[in-house]
C-alpha cells in the first residue's frame, strides 16, 4: 500500500472498529461530565436556566397554585426568591406538571440535579435496547449530552419516543403509551399518528389517543380545570418568540424556520417551513407504507422530525439516537467501502457540532445535516442483497450478534412487511 493509500485509508476510518468506538466514547463520556460544573453554575449565576420555569410550575403546584403557573407575575415571585430579576416562562402542556409537580418539594439545586440523574436514567434504559454492541457509543451520545446540559425536557421526552420505538412491534399499546404521553411536548408527536395510519398499527393509534386525553383529564382533576383554561395564556410568549425572536435565539435551533429568519426572512420562513414538513409527511407516509424493516420505519420518521416542526433546540434532539445507531449497526453488519464511516462519526457528532458553531458562523446547519441523515437512511436499504423471506416480527429486536456478518444476508431478520401491525 503506497503512502496516499495510507492516508486515504486512515481519513477514510478504516481503523475505527468497534472496540475504539467503545473505547473513545467512554472518554466522551467521562470528559463530559466535568462540563456539567459550568451548566451547574449558569443555572444557579445570574445567566439561570430553563429549568427555572420547570422548578417554579411545581413550587405553585405544591403550594395549591397549579392554576397560576402560566401567570408570569407568579413565576417571577417564585424565581424572585433565588434572586432573579427576569422571568423564565412555563410554557409547556399543562400535563407535564404531572412531572415537575414533585420538584416543589425540593431545593432548587437539589431539583436540578434530580431532573438530569432521572430523565437520563430513563432515556439511557430505552436508548440501550437499540443495540446492545454499542452501550458506550449510546450513553455518550452528543444529543443527550446537550440535552443534560440544558435540564430541559430532550432526555424526557427521548425517552418516550425511543420507548415506542421500542416496544411497537411486541407492545404495541404500551408503545402507544409513550406515544400519547408527548402530550408533554407534542410537536415532537408530529410524525407518529402520519407512520401509525400509513403502517395501520390500529392499537398503537388509539392507545396513544386515550393515554394523551388520559393525561388531560388527570391534569384537570389533580390541579383543577383552571389549569387547562389558563394553558392560552403561555402562547402569546411562544408566539412573541417564534416572531420576534433574536437572531441568536433562531440560531439556537435546529429547523428550517430558524435557519430562515436567521437571514431575517420572517415572509420566507412560515412557506418554506410548510413546504418541509409537508415533504416529511409525504417521506414517512411513504416509508411506513413499503414493506420493509421497523427499524428503518423508526430511522426515516426520527431523521425527519427535525425537518417537520419549525419550533425545536439542539437540548430536543436525544432521540437522533435510534437514526444514528440504526447507521451504526448497518455499517458493523453490512460494511462499505469509501466514506461511510467519516460520514457516520460526522452525523453521531452533529448535535454538539451544528450547536457549537451557530453562533460563530451566525448559520444554522442543522437542518442540512438532518437532510443529508434522512437521505442517507432512505438510500441505504437499497443496496441490500434480496436474501429471501424475513421473519415478519423481527421489528426493533436486539441486536446481539458481536461480530460482522459473513455474508450480506446474515444479520437480524428483517420483516417482510407485517412487523408489529395490529
Amino acid at each position: 500500500m503506497t503512502g496516499r493509500a495510507r492516508v486515504i485509508a486512515w481519513l477514510q476510518g478504516d481503523w475505527l472498529g468497534r472496540s475504539r468506538v467503545n473505547a473513545y466514547s467512554r472518554i466522551l463520556l467521562i470528559v463530559s461530565l466535568a462540563s456539567f460544573y459550568n451548566s451547574y453554575r449558569q443555572a444557579t449565576g445570574r445567566t439561570g436556566s430553563d429549568f427555572l420555569a420547570f422548578w417554579s410550575a411545581g413550587k405553585l403546584a405544591v403550594a395549591g397554585m397549579a392554576e397560576r403557573v402560566y401567570d408570569l407575575a407568579a413565576t417571577g415571585a417564585v424565581q424572585a426568591g433565588l434572586g432573579r430579576g427576569d422571568v423564565f416562562a412555563f410554557v409547556n402542556p399543562p400535563p407535564f406538571l404531572l412531572l415537575v409537580w414533585p420538584l416543589g418539594y425540593l431545593g432548587f439545586v437539589t431539583a436540578w440535579v434530580a431532573w438530569i440523574a432521572v430523565t437520563y436514567a430513563l432515556w439511557l434504559v430505552a436508548a440501550r435496547q437499540l443495540d446492545r454492541r454499542l452501550v458506550w457509543p449510546i450513553a455518550a451520545f452528543p444529543g443527550a449530552l446537550v440535552a443534560g446540559w440544558h435540564a430541559q425536557t430532550g432526555l424526557l421526552t427521548g425517552a418516550l419516543i425511543l420507548g415506542a420505538g421500542v416496544l411497537l412491534p411486541r407492545r404495541p399499546v404500551l408503545a402507544g403509551l409513550c406515544i400519547g404521553a408527548l402530550v408533554i411536548k407534542p410537536h415532537l408527536a408530529l410524525l407518529f399518528p402520519v407512520a401509525l395510519l400509513a403502517g395501520r398499527h390500529w392499537s398503537t393509534l388509539w392507545s396513544a389517543a386515550a393515554t394523551a386525553l388520559g393525561l388531560v383529564l388527570l391534569t384537570a382533576a389533580l390541579f383543577g380545570p383552571e389549569t387547562l383554561t389558563n394553558y392560552p395564556q403561555s402562547w402569546q410568549v411562544s408566539r412573541f418568540l417564534l416572531e420576534h425572536g433574536s437572531r441568536e435565539f433562531f440560531l439556537r435551533q435546529c429547523t428550517p424556520y430558524a435557519a430562515i429568519r436567521v437571514f431575517g426572512s420572517p415572509d420566507a420562513a412560515p412557506a418554506i417551513q410548510a413546504a418541509c414538513t409537508l415533504g416529511c409527511v409525504v417521506v414517512t407516509w411513504r416509508a411506513w407504507s413499503l414493506e420493509m424493516d421497523l427499524r428503518w420505519k423508526m430511522a426515516v420518521a426520527l431523521s425527519a422530525l427535525p425537518l417537520a416542526t419549525p419550533y425545536l433546540f439542539s437540548y430536543d434532539l436525544a432521540f437522533l439516537v435510534l437514526p444514528v445507531i440504526w447507521l451504526v449497526g448497518e455499517e458493523l453488519e453490512r460494511p462499505r467501502r469509501g466514506w461511510e464511516r467519516p460520514l457516520l462519526l460526522c452525523l453521531y457528532l452533529s448535535p454538539l457540532w451544528t450547536r457549537a458553531l451557530a453562533l460563530p458562523l451566525g448559520i444554522n446547519l442543522g437542518p442540512a445535516v438532518q437532510a443529508a441523515m434522512l437521505w442517507h437512511i432512505w438510500k441505504r436499504p437499497q443496496a441490500r442483497p434480496s436474501c429471501g423471506r424475513r421473519d415478519p416480527q423481527a421489528g426493533l429486536r436486539l441486536r446481539r450478534v458481536a461480530r460482522a456478518p459473513e455474508s450480506p444476508c446474515e444479520g437480524p431478520p428483517e420483516s417482510e412487511g407485517a412487523e408489529g401491525r395490529n
